[in-house]
C-alpha cells in the first residue's frame, strides 16, 4: 500500500515546478494530496494527485489565516508525512500539530529589492524554522545564509524539453522565467546592439522571451521592441504552461539565464539553467555563485548584469558556436533531470523519514 504524502504550499498547483515534479515522478511510490491557493490560473491536473484549492477571496490578513487554518485541519487526517513549502506562519501549523511528521522545505530567500524587507522576511523564516526537526533546502548557500545546522539538500532539477541536435547557423536565444525584478530589458538592449553589429547576417538572430510579471517589466520590453521595430527578431510570448514549452526549446540553440548579480539572488539556483543544459543548449548566464556551481565556460559563457556584457556574451557564443555539442551537453547534465532528482533524492528521503521515529 502506498504511503500518503500531504504537500502544503502557497502556490497554485503546477506553478511551483519542484512540487509538480515530485507528484509527477513519484506517483508510483506515494499517494499525494496537495493544498494551495487558487490564483484563478489555468488548472493543471495530474493522475494520482488530489488537489484542494483555497480561495483568495478576502483581504490579505483573513485569507492568510484561512490558508493556515486549512493546513491545520488537513494535516491531522492520517497522512504518513507532510511536506510544507515555507509560507509565513507555518510554525503555528507545526505548533498545533506537534506529533505529526512534518518537513519544512525552503526553496528561496526573499528577493525583494528592499534591503529592510529582505532582512525581516529572512529573519522570520529563520525563527520559524526552529520549530521543525526536518528541513530541506534548495542549496548549501541558502542554508548557510539562514544559519541552519541540521538540514537536507533537495536540489533543483530540469526537464527535457528538446532531444534534437542543435544547428548553429544562426543564434536563436530563449529566455524562460519570471520577468519580475530580473531586468530582462538589459538582455533585449544587448541583443539589439548585437543586431546592429550583424545587420547582414542570414538567417537573422532571434530572441524568444517567455514569462510575465505583475509589475511593469513586460510592458517595458514590449514598448522597447515596438519603438525599435524589433518584432521580426524578438518574440514576446508571455506566460505559458510547462506543457507548451517544448516547441520553443526545439527552435532555440542558446539559453539565457539572466539573474541580477545582487546578494539576495547570488545563492538562488535557477531552474532554467538546468533545463537549458539538460535540453542541450549552451547558456549565456550571469556570473552568480549558483550559476557558477551549475555550469562552466565549456557550456556557454558568464556575463555581468548589464546590456554591454550581454552583447559580449552573445559575441563569444557566436564566435564559438561551432564548438558546442548539444548531445554532449545533454548527456553531461542527464543526472540533473527531474526524474533522477525525484527517484534518487526525494523518494529515499521521504521514505526514510516516514520510517523513522522522529
Amino acid at each position: 500500500m502506498k504511503k500518503k504524502v500531504l504537500i502544503l504550499s502557497s502556490s497554485q498547483f503546477g506553478y511551483l515546478t519542484d512540487t509538480l515534479k515530485y507528484c509527477e515522478h513519484a506517483s508510483d511510490e506515494f499517494d499525494f494530496t496537495y493544498i494551495g491557493w487558487d490564483y484563478n490560473r489555468k488548472k493543471i491536473y495530474l493522475p494520482y494527485t488530489n488537489v484542494k484549492y483555497v480561495s483568495r477571496k478576502s483581504n490579505k490578513i483573513f485569507r492568510n489565516i484561512k490558508l493556515l487554518y486549512t493546513f491545520h485541519k488537513e494535516i491531522g487526517k492520517g497522512y504518513d508525512i507532510t511536506f510544507i513549502n515555507y509560507t509565513r506562519g507555518v510554525s503555528l501549523v507545526k505548533m498545533f500539530n506537534p506529533n505529526e511528521k512534518v518537513i519544512l522545505d525552503i526553496r528561496t530567500l526573499c528577493v525583494n529589492p528592499s534591503t529592510l524587507k529582505r532582512f525581516f522576511y529572512d529573519l522570520v523564516l529563520r525563527l520559524e524554522s526552529i520549530f521543525f526537526n526536518n528541513i530541506t533546502v534548495i542549496s548549501e548557500g541558502i542554508a548557510k545564509k539562514l544559519w541552519l545546522k541540521d538540514y537536507h539538500i533537495l536540489p533543483l532539477g530540469g526537464e527535457y524539453f528538446s532531444h534534437k541536435s542543435k544547428c548553429y547557423e544562426n543564434l536563436s536565444l530563449l529566455y524562460v522565467g519570471t520577468l519580475q525584478n530580473r531586468n530582462i530589458i538589459d538582455c533585449v538592449k544587448g541583443f539589439h546592439l548585437f543586431l546592429k553589429e550583424h545587420q547582414h547576417s542570414e538567417p537573422e538572430p532571434l530572441f524568444t522571451i517567455i514569462g510575465d510579471s505583475p509589475d511593469y517589466e513586460l510592458d517595458e520590453i514590449k514598448s522597447y521592441v515596438h519603438s525599435n521595430k524589433l518584432e521580426k527578431n524578438i518574440n514576446i510570448i508571455g506566460r505559458i504552461p510547462q506543457s507548451e514549452l517544448s516547441p520553443f526549446f526545439e527552435m532555440a540553440n542558446v539559453g539565457v539565464s539572466y539573474i541580477p548579480m545582487s546578494p539576495h539572488f547570488n545563492h538562488q539556483p535557477p531552474t532554467k539553467t538546468y533545463e537549458y543544459l539538460i535540453s542541450g543548449l549552451p547558456v549565456i548566464a550571469t556570473a552568480t555563485h549558483a550559476n557558477k556551481k551549475i555550469m562552466n565556460e565549456e557550456m556557454g559563457t558568464f556575463i555581468e548584469d548589464n546590456a554591454m556584457s550581454f552583447l559580449t556574451g552573445m559575441k563569444k557564443i557566436f564566435e564559438q558556436r561551432e564548438s558546442y555539442d548539444s548531445e554532449h551537453i545533454r548527456h553531461l547534465y542527464a543526472p540533473f533531470s527531474w526524474n533522477n532528482i525525484v527517484k534518487k533524492q526525494f523518494v529515499p528521503m521521504i521514505g526514510k523519514l516516514i520510517s523513522s521515529s522522529n
